[in-house]
């Protein structure tokens, strides 16, 4: 739906780094693609956590509408995970289970927002954490996170019914059946890369989503 940019805000004396996610030209005027960038800036925005990335607002110049977020100097999980296996080692234990422990206090503070709204991620991933050179991890893309029902989530955009989002390897059962997922679905995720971690390779996979789904439930 979008890239990321990095952009430099030029202050009086020090130069700030910032991410900023903007649309694809072909979806720069398409209402409901903005309307999904607002709504993550909207969720992410509520969130203010060292686990979680921080998002700082929405904005619209000539190039259309973006979301700002912080820049983080450092690398996906999946990267880092990626770099381990291309060098034939394992991840060191104590690394897996920090970066489990931050990913789930990151998602605690998502689940809990304050002000009566309840969000589920929906896209726990290695892709969607991101570490950064002192350890830290964040979790990152609110693309698809929605309000449990009944959380006070006026004005927020509808998810289509019966459309897949996230990757199909990290989703829960409930997803795959259509349900509506609450807090669960994150944690279940949450696991399922706790074991690639640790493990060293996917718990569930195939040649193609359906094989990998199909596992899952």
């Amino acid at each position: 739906m979008a890239r990321v940019y990095v952009a430099v805000e030029r202050g009086d004396e020090a130069m700030r780094l910032y991410a900023v996610k903007r649309l694809h030209p072909h979806l720069r005027d398409d209402p409901r693609a903005r309307r999904t960038l607002f709504d993550e800036a909207r969720l992410a925005g509520n969130v203010d956590h060292p686990n979680v990335l921080r998002v700082h607002g929405t904005g619209k110049d000539t190039d259309g509408a973006y979301l700002a977020m912080d820049y983080v100097d450092g690398v996906s999980l999946a990267e880092l995970y990626g770099a381990v296996k291309r060098v034939d080692e394992e991840m060191p234990l104590q690394v897996c289970v920090d970066v489990t422990r931050q990913i789930a206090l990151g998602l605690h503070a998502i689940h809990d927002q304050g002000g009566g709204l309840l969000v589920v991620h929906r896209d726990v991933s290695p892709h969607n954490v991101l570490i950064d050179f002192h350890g830290r991890a964040r979790i990152a893309d609110f693309g698809i996170a929605k309000p449990l029902p009944g959380a006070n989530d006026e004005g927020r955009a509808e998810t289509s019914t019966g459309v897949l989002k996230g990757k199909v390897g990290y989703m829960s059962p409930e997803q795959l059946r259509f349900e509506s997922p609450d807090r669960r679905a994150d944690l279940f995720a949450l696991g399922v890369v706790l074991y690639e971690l640790l493990a060293g390779r996917r718990l569930y996979h195939g040649s193609d989503g359906a094989e990998g789904a199909r596992r899952i439930l």
